[in-house]
């Protein structure tokens, strides 16, 4: 009888003070100086009633799920302050939706349900709403960063070698007027090799120019990466360009990364008057690599 009395009196006293959880001095309703541990609950299944019993819920499905909200009563089924942690580990997205004419609210907007897509992670909390019942989404996480890599750089399309006046051919980096870069972010234009336009009755071929590029950097991880290319023009001249991608590899000087790109003038074949396809300027390459893993 005295212990049935001793838990009865603990209780009046949990009820009307703070209380305090490995503290002697509680400075909240209640105070806990140490670790906190709720259920945890891993979901495989599509479809997924969530109980008054969760607290932090994982799906890690192999398809699209719906998890469905408890309906919010009156009483003990109010569930004021109740939070449930959803966090999405699948390749599937979950449909969180309310149930029993309850809703969903992210703004001032009431709507039934809510997407939560592979790699988020959402908290809903129940406010004291219960006419109609609402759910609050109280913080979201958007899914991690795509598994992209991606690095760009400006080269130099150096003159073509039969313009005039133009710039001739070169290999094994004897010329060093193209390169760009500052640091250890440099590329060298290796070599390059022109062929002029031809325009007769029956065809034309635009002027056209194979560039070796060489990054003198640490060598890319050329697996799985895809370059990306557009010819630039920064100068007075009106010439109009397009790059093609040839190849990447590191099979350069000690292993660098070398990058072949075909570039072709587009805008003007052949000859008009004194002037002649084959440029004489100095135009630009956009690079944008981009490796995903």
């Amino acid at each position: 009888m005295k212990k049935y009395i001793s838990i009865l009196l603990l209780s009046g006293l949990s009820v009307n003070a703070q209380v305090g959880i490995n503290t002697a001095t509680p400075n909240s309703t209640l105070a806990v100086n140490g670790s906190l541990g709720a259920n945890y609950n891993q979901i495989t299944a599509t479809t997924y009633n969530i109980l008054p019993t969760d607290h932090y819920i994982t799906y890690n499905g192999a398809a699209n799920a719906t998890f469905t909200l408890p309906t919010i009563g009156t009483g003990t089924t109010s569930y004021t302050g109740r939070i449930y942690k959803i966090k999405n580990i699948s390749t599937s997205n979950i449909t969180l939706q309310a149930s029993g004419g309850n809703t969903l609210r992210i703004d001032n907007t009431p709507v039934p349900n809510f997407v939560i897509p592979l790699g988020a992670y959402a908290e809903v909390v129940n406010n004291s709403n219960t006419t109609g019942g609402t759910w609050d989404l109280s913080f979201t996480v958007l899914p991690k960063p795509s598994n992209v890599e991606i690095y760009g750089s400006q080269l130099s399309i150096p003159p073509h070698g039969n313009g005039s006046p133009g710039v001739a051919d070169w290999s094994n980096h004897t010329n060093t007027s193209y390169d760009t870069g500052t640091g250890t972010d440099i590329w060298w234009v290796i070599s390059k090799s022109s062929t002029t336009y031809a325009h007769t009755a029956s065809y034309s071929n635009a002027s056209r120019m194979t560039v070796v590029y060489e990054y003198q950097g640490t060598p890319f991880n050329v697996s799985n990466m895809y370059p990306i290319l557009t010819a630039g023009n920064n100068s007075s001249f009106p010439d109009v360009f397009t790059a093609s991608f040839v190849s990447l590899a590191n099979n350069g000087t000690a292993g660098r990364t070398r990058l072949t790109v075909s570039v072709s003038r587009i805008d003007f074949i052949g000859t008009n008057g004194g002037n002649n396809s084959n440029w004489t300027g100095t135009f630009l390459l956009n690079l944008l690599l981009a490796r995903k893993y």
